[in-house]
């Protein structure tokens, strides 16, 4: 099992790359349509590792841990 913090470390770099995959749809592709769905699909796959990693959103559905 990862650490907590190399696991925060690989998917920061993946938001990373997605950050400037968006940006190079933004600025270098022509049509409309292809820009619109590869910035669309980058935000969402961001969108996705932030509430999945960062926000914990997968501990809405596990049950309650005793302390």
């Amino acid at each position: 099992m990862r650490k907590p913090m190399q696991t925060g470390l690989i998917v920061a770099a993946i938001l990373a790359v997605l950050t400037i995959t968006e940006y190079l749809f933004a600025t270098h592709v022509e049509d409309d349509l292809v820009r619109f769905l590869g910035i669309t699909v980058s935000a969402l796959g961001k969108a996705g590792l932030i509430v999945y990693y960062f926000m914990h959103i997968y501990r809405i559905w596990r049950p309650e841990e005793a302390h």
